[in-house]
């Protein structure tokens, strides 16, 4: 079941909603005033950065130098 988010179009209020079978996308309306006019946005919750500290330390990278013969 997944979690989408919304934002109302008619007072911007952004909510989530655990969205079933059973409730659907059509049936959603706002949290704070009630009103179906709202529109599906994109969350950022479901982006992973990639973390900094992954890198290798010490300078190498692993990759090859760019340009030159190997």
């Amino acid at each position: 079941m997944p979690i989408y988010e919304y934002q109302c179009n008619d007072c911007n209020t952004i909510f989530e909603i655990l969205v079933t079978s059973a409730t659907g996308s059509d049936k959603v309306v706002c949290s704070h005033c009630n009103s179906a006019n709202v529109r599906k946005i994109l969350s950022s919750s479901g982006f992973k950065p990639r973390s900094v500290s992954s890198a290798p330390t010490g300078g190498q990278c692993g990759c090859k130098p760019s340009g030159g013969f190997s």
